[in-house]
């Protein structure tokens, strides 16, 4: 994935004490004054096609808000976006809200770092009954709201068509098991039969597959979880798979496009990404294949408002905004299935290529990370990549049952 969560945690516990407000001009007047606009600034991190979407929404949200001006920020990727933003918070100019996925917001809200919804919805104006109860329900922590939900998608597998053909392979892998025999026929030379990032989502996924679950902290040595990490380890050990890090790569997409490995898992952010960055590449997107049950992760990205953004009410209405039925609709053409019912059953037909995914809509569900999420997933990768980059050879149950001891 496109390093979501590569350094994702990196400012939670920078940001407990003594935040400075974010950098957004104050709307307040002098008695008589004209009546100023309001300057709000909103941080993500994507694909150049991304941006261009923001940046037409950000030219005609006057039409609805003639009170706000809305200012995008890009940042390079999610690593340069957790480490930059709080340096910028601490000095009064980061962004008055930002898009980020459901994987790690939990350690957010609970360091108090994010602005509850509740209040300011209705004088906001905000209309929460055009969103799906699912996806409204993943952005609410001890019952209250913390995100306006952008969109709502399950993890996929996706698997490199010419290469795949090349091999003189037939249908799709619907499991492990299968995905392991075709690694084995797909691996050559120059190419790796399938990419594994040591990165939590990807992990998360194997897991779930294997019916598996981190409990929120309470069942990460599970022997589900073990299992899973066991195929892992076997395909690595056979030689079959590769880290982006050891070719050189920061994430996953990147040894994908490039055609270093047949097969990855991953999310709907690959369509955009592989259009810009291997447009010639043939692709097909399947289902995270099945351990012993059909199971992977819904990932829900959302707008959240930062504590102390200045102006609150109108960093609300500038993210519920960029919901409007137009700005998603571009969206959607690019791969994201947006969290609005309506818009929500035109997207397999807007992306064809995602069709074989659509039943994980059913089965998919919420990462369920510990709350010291920071924490746990460097603690993971880091016992991962000792032992399958490092040579420290510790077990899969090893690992799991060392983790563990961190979180009881």
């Amino acid at each position: 994935m496109m390093k979501r969560l590569t350094g994702i945690m990196l400012l939670s516990f920078i940001l407990i004490a003594g935040l400075a407000a974010c950098g957004s001009d104050d709307s307040s007047n002098q008695a008589g004054d004209t009546p100023k606009k309001t300057t709000i600034t909103m941080g993500f991190w994507g694909a150049a096609q991304d941006l261009k979407v923001y940046q037409d929404a950000a030219a005609s949200i006057s039409e609805t808000y003639p009170n706000i001006e809305l200012k995008i920020k890009q940042y390079p990727s999610s690593e340069q976006f957790w480490n930059i933003l709080p340096g910028e918070i601490a000095a009064g100019v980061a962004p008055d809200f930002i898009k980020i996925s459901n994987e790690g917001a939990n350690e957010y809200i609970s360091k108090d770092l994010f602005a509850s919804l509740d209040e300011l919805i209705p004088a906001a104006g905000i209309d929460m009954n055009r969103f799906t109860p699912a996806s409204l329900d993943i952005w609410k922590k001890d019952g209250k709201q913390y995100g306006i939900p952008n969109i709502s998608m399950p993890a996929m597998f996706f698997i490199n068509e010419d290469l795949w053909k090349k091999a003189g392979l037939g249908d799709y892998p619907k499991t492990w098991d299968e995905v392991e025999a075709a690694a084995k026929k797909l691996k050559t030379d120059d190419v790796y039969g399938i990419t594994i990032n040591l990165d939590a989502y990807h992990i998360t996924n194997y897991v779930k597959s294997y019916g598996g679950d981190w409990g929120g902290g309470k069942t990460i040595n599970s022997p589900e979880n073990v299992q899973a990490l066991q195929k892992i380890f076997d395909m690595y050990k056979e030689g079959l798979a590769v880290t982006p890090k050891s070719l050189g790569y920061g994430w996953d997409g990147e040894v994908f496009a490039n055609g270093k490995a047949a097969m990855t898992t991953g999310g709907y952010w690959y369509k955009g990404y592989l259009k810009d960055a291997n447009p010639n590449l043939k692709y097909a997107a399947v289902p995270v294949p099945k351990g012993t049950v059909e199971g992977s992760t819904m990932i829900s990205d959302a707008y959240v408002v930062l504590k102390d953004a200045k102006n609150k009410e109108a960093a609300l209405q500038a993210a519920y905004y960029l919901t409007n039925d137009k700005t998603q609709t571009e969206f959607l053409k690019l791969g994201f299935n947006p969290a609005i019912p309506s818009l929500s059953a035109q997207y397999f037909e807007e992306n064809p290529e995602f069709k074989a995914v659509e039943p994980a809509l059913e089965y998919s569900t919420d990462f369920n990370y510990p709350t010291e999420t920071k924490k746990f997933i460097d603690e993971l990768v880091k016992q991962l990549e000792g032992s399958i980059l490092g040579g420290t050879n510790k077990s899969p149950k090893e690992i799991l049952d060392s983790v563990q001891q961190q979180f009881k």
